[in-house]
């Protein structure tokens, strides 16, 4: 789950590389999405990210 008002969508999204399996997805500086499809709910993204902006559904 992505929190858009936490992200401040400024910058490219430094837990998508955490991300193993390559869910996360960015298009510019907005929030990132998730291919639920991919996502194995690891935690890695959710754990990384300052802003708490990625949470575990």
């Amino acid at each position: 789950m992505i929190h858009k008002s936490r992200c401040p969508q400024n910058h490219p999204c430094p837990a998508i590389r955490t991300c193993p399996t390559g869910a996360l997805k960015q298009k510019g500086y907005g929030a990132p999405t998730v291919d639920k499809s991919k996502c194995t709910n690891c935690g890695k993204c959710s754990r990384f990210c300052a802003y708490k902006a990625l949470a575990m559904e």
